[in-house]
């Protein structure tokens, strides 16, 4: 707070994230810009040749980190499991072995039904992406949503919670639904998984927001120019 109470010029990545600086920085919001994280559109990209798997859902969440929201999209699983036991969960993580995440797991009667990968390459998770029939980031808080954004340039149907700066940055690339409550991500979810055409869609308008706003040309473009205004204001 010392540092940025000091800068002329700063720039964050979500209009979330300018707020939360200014508030709790003290900075005043004249000195903030925004120019969003980007992502590498050729890494993450639809590969039409790999068949969906119907009824995987696939999520990046930090499984011991309470800000992601895991347990709130166990609980929401659970419902689905409920419904259709064919139904998978593919996680992008790693839990502490014998942790919360895992008895929680337990406790809902899923362990037949989640698989762990940790250490996936990028390319691996594009194509786990791939594979899967829908992503979810059921974050309570994000200063932008990197997963989100891979999500959607993968072509994946996205469920989103509105966690801190997600509804910002999916917009109409995904539905999005309340941070923590696991009712409407199950409902939400449901919809996805039981509609192929509006899963379509939402893959499709994913990928379109990401090639509009987060491709990495874009967002370099945008820093360029922060850099010339910063320039020209010595």
């Amino acid at each position: 707070s010392r540092v940025a109470g000091r800068l002329r010029h700063i720039v964050t990545v979500s209009r979330c994230s300018a707020a939360d600086i200014a508030t709790d920085f003290g900075v005043l919001p004249g000195v903030l810009r925004v120019v969003p994280n980007g992502v590498d559109t050729e890494l993450f990209k639809p590969l039409p040749s790999v068949t969906r798997k119907q009824g995987q859902i696939i999520a990046t969440a930090s499984a011991d980190a309470p800000l992601k929201g895991l347990p709130v999209l166990l609980k929401a699983f659970k419902k689905l499991v409920e419904t259709d036991p064919a139904r998978q969960l593919l996680l992008i993580a790693r839990p502490k072995v014998g942790g919360d995440t895992e008895a929680f797991i337990r406790r809902l009667g899923l362990v037949g039904h989640i698989r762990f990968v940790g250490d996936a390459s990028h390319e691996e998770i594009n194509r786990l992406y791939a594979e899967s029939t829908v992503a979810a980031v059921p974050s309570l808080y994000e200063g932008f949503g990197l997963p989100a954004v891979e999500a959607m340039a993968a072509g994946i149907p996205l469920v989103s919670s509105d966690g801190g700066a997600l509804a910002e940055v999916v917009a109409d690339g995904g539905l999005v639904v309340p941070a923590g409550d696991s009712d409407a991500l199950a409902e939400t979810l449901e919809r996805v998984l039981s509609d192929p055409n509006l899963a379509r869609a939402l893959g499709d308008q994913g990928r379109q927001r990401v090639e509009r706003y987060f491709c990495w040309s874009v967002c370099a473009q945008q820093m360029v120019a922060q850099y010339l205004a910063c320039i020209d204001a010595c």
